[in-house]
């Protein structure tokens, strides 16, 4: 399912994983969930969510779980649409909140995904995202895992701060409402995976 603007590891790494939980996406979802523009009845979307443990989430905190789609390249579950977040198969203006993951940076290019989370949002929606602060070369990553997990000869640079991400959206940034940039600044290092990585995180409207 994954097009020309997704790193060619995507797949291997990220199956790894699909049955494993973390909480991580609540830096994302809490915050997400008190914004007065948004209501119990909002249509949300969560890009590269692998298994229902964030739309759980979502559920959780009370918005109706037909009003909550996933979408994701590899999935098991019928409630993740399979698909790339660089041509996402919803309409435009389909969703009040679009939420994306530690998944931008899987792409090669992050503006087209910016522009495609716009699309998919209505005007006056929010979008959250946010990514894994990180200090890894090329080099670093092939020695810590065996292979590269971003493409680096096709990123013009990785995204690692809250302003970074604002800048993919460019014009179309509304309020923001939530920033979080890795103030520990923890990162995975070439000689071992680190448990209590940083993230960086940014909610905010769509004009």
């Amino acid at each position: 399912m994954s097009g020309d603007d997704t790193v060619k590891s995507n797949y291997m790494h990220n199956v790894k994983a699909i049955f494993g939980c973390d909480n991580r996406m609540n830096l994302l979802i809490f915050p997400l969930s008190v914004i007065e523009t948004i209501s119990r009845e909002s249509k949300i979307l969560v890009i590269g969510p692998r298994n229902e443990n964030d739309i759980y989430s979502l559920i959780g905190l009370g918005f109706k779980k037909e009003n909550i789609k996933g979408l994701d390249l590899i999935s098991y579950s019928r409630m993740i649409t399979l698909g790339d977040m660089h041509t996402a198969p919803f309409e435009d203006d389909s969703f009040d909140a679009v939420i994306c993951g530690w998944t931008i940076s899987y792409s090669t290019n992050p503006s087209l995904a910016a522009l495609e989370m716009l699309r998919l949002t209505k005007r006056g929606g929010v979008i959250a995202v946010a990514v894994e602060y990180s200090t890894l070369t090329e080099k670093d990553e092939e020695q810590l895992v065996g292979y590269n997990v971003q493409e680096f000869d096709r990123i013009p640079s990785r995204v690692n701060s809250s302003e970074q991400i604002l800048e993919l959206f460019g014009d179309r940034v509304g309020p923001v409402f939530f920033k979080h940039d890795a103030p520990n600044k923890i990162s995975h290092t070439a000689d071992e995976l680190v448990p209590n990585v940083s993230s960086v995180a940014v909610i905010f409207g769509s004009n």
